[in-house]
């Protein structure tokens, strides 16, 4: 090539010097051929380079922009499409009023803490999905102790047009709820920190396992929170028999399980009774746990329990031994001296209720007690014209009231809880508790409020003469807090199967 190249330029040379200058045609033959060599090689370097490479590299050029690391290095996403929420040292500090320090009396309550309670052997997890080695303060963690801070950019694990199982009134974004700020707090514990929930790593963890919720319509709530989390990740097959709802999802062998038990004892109506009670009005038996929880408790790997919105709100007669009634609840027409107002009676049924479960003899599984969840109605109660209109973030220190009722029933579910612990030390069950109650009292900004139907004719903001439309300050919005709980519970499962 190098020769074929030198004869072109002397032909060139020759045709601009005349023959008798062969002299001049070598000289300028010497200033010719060294840069247009020059320019050739240069061209040839280029040539390289832009076809050879990527062959020398392995990659195709024509993949490169389907790359998705090069995507994310390219693109310029908008919060929406950023994948995870800010850390925690992104996000700017919190006002200093909402602090970890609880509202009037509660602080008075000391809180069974989880750590104390030892878990017992059930089933294997994925240790490496998992990552326990990376967690040491899982052991040690006081998860329901700390403040809630705003994350602006936070994103649900799902949304309402995800989830075919959201209860209609706690559909808050499908209902027409304007804000959406509710939904970016996270709860930050005090020292250390509390794991997103993962719903791939929870299916792994619960894998063969079976999950059960059972309480009222707040525990409903929380069960259908959990269930709109994994359901991005398979559709579960509905496999409910009786008065058992079951969900099956195929892919990991686990099973979620829901049993409605409003007041966790027994409940009759009719029959013989010490004092008259009207034929249709429900018998509490305090002494008699729920039979329909005890007859599937042994199938149950993990029992989510709660209960406490019914007592005192409906009206039901109060019974021991069968017949005789000790008091009632929005009802009593006798002159037989009352033995138990609401408050006694929800402490003797929260006592039946946990030792009933802590002493049953087939049941060897964790029992995950969760406790009362505030409800936020100003100015009276929800049927005489409570609100929570307006609320669109936590509330700070100061502007939490003082509920006595709030006060009593968590008093109460403490104390049977520590009694259930002391009757069940040598029991073949677990008992641990989910405290949700401080946390809670300050998300008054995380009920559905008016926002409870898809009405689009309902009123949302008081009248003319400052009255509430009607609305729910008690369940919770899907998604919203309520998600919370439920990091709460993957964070308690894992600690639980850690320590196996």
């Amino acid at each position: 090539m190098a020769r074929s190249i030198d004869d072109l330029l002397s032909k060139v040379i020759e045709k601009m010097v005349p023959l008798n200058g062969k002299g001049g045609q070598q000289a300028l033959a010497c200033w010719v051929k060294l840069p247009f060599l020059c320019l050739i090689a240069v061209a040839l370097a280029f040539a390289i380079v832009v076809l050879i490479g990527p062959l020398m590299n392995n990659q195709d050029p024509s993949l490169l922009c389907n790359d998705p690391s090069n995507q994310q290095l390219l693109a310029n996403p908008t919060p929406k499409q950023v994948a995870h929420p800010l850390s925690i040292e992104q996000v700017p500090a919190p006002p200093p009023e909402i602090v970890s320090a609880p509202p009037p009396k509660i602080e008075e309550q000391v809180a069974v803490p989880p750590a104390k309670i030892e878990p017992a052997a059930s089933g294997n997890a994925s240790q490496s999905l998992l990552q326990f080695s990376s967690e040491p303060e899982m052991d040690s963690c006081d998860w329901f102790q700390g403040k809630w801070v705003e994350e602006k950019f936070r994103v649900p694990l799902y949304e309402n047009s995800s989830c075919p199982i959201i209860t209609a009134h706690q559909n808050c974004a499908g209902n027409g709820r304007p804000d959406s700020g509710y939904l970016n707090w996270k709860w930050k514990p005090a020292g250390c920190e509390l794991p997103d929930l993962d719903p791939v790593a929870f299916l792994e963890l619960m894998r063969g396992k079976t999950l059960a919720f059972t309480g009222d319509s707040v525990a409903r709530n929380h069960y259908e929170a959990l269930m709109c989390a994994l359901w991005q990740v398979e559709v579960p097959v509905d496999t409910s028999s009786g008065k058992v709802g079951k969900w099956l999802f195929t892919k990991y062998d686990f099973r979620a399980v829901r049993i409605w038990s409003s007041w966790l004892v027994n409940v009759t109506s009719g029959g013989n009774a010490t004092v008259p009670v009207p034929e249709n009005l429900p018998r509490l038996h305090l002494d008699e746990f729920d039979a329909n929880i005890a007859n599937n408790l042994a199938s149950f790997d993990v029992l989510v329990v709660a209960s406490g919105h019914w007592w005192g709100t409906k009206a039901a007669a109060y019974v021991v031994n069968g017949t005789t009634v000790v008091g009632g609840q929005g009802w009593w027409n006798s002159t037989v001296p009352i033995k138990h107002d609401t408050y006694g009676a929800f402490a003797e049924g929260m006592r039946t209720a946990l030792q009933g479960i802590v002493t049953h003899p087939d049941y060897k599984g964790l029992t995950i007690f969760r406790t009362w969840a505030p409800d936020h109605y100003e100015g009276g109660n929800w049927n005489t014209g409570g609100s929570c209109t307006g609320k669109t973030k936590p509330l700070l220190h100061k502007e939490v009231p003082y509920n006595n009722n709030l006060d009593s029933m968590y008093k109460h579910q403490m104390t049977a809880i520590r009694e259930a612990l002391e009757v069940g030390k040598n029991s073949t069950s677990k008992l641990s508790v989910m405290d949700v109650t401080l946390p809670f009292t300050y998300r008054a900004d995380a009920h559905p409020g008016p926002y409870r139907n898809k009405d689009p004719t309902k009123r949302v903001e008081r009248d003319k003469n400052g009255r509430p439309p009607p609305q729910d300050c008690l369940h919770w919005c899907t998604p919203g807090a309520i998600d919370t709980w439920n990091e709460y519970l993957f964070a308690m499962l894992k600690r639980h199967y850690h320590k196996q």
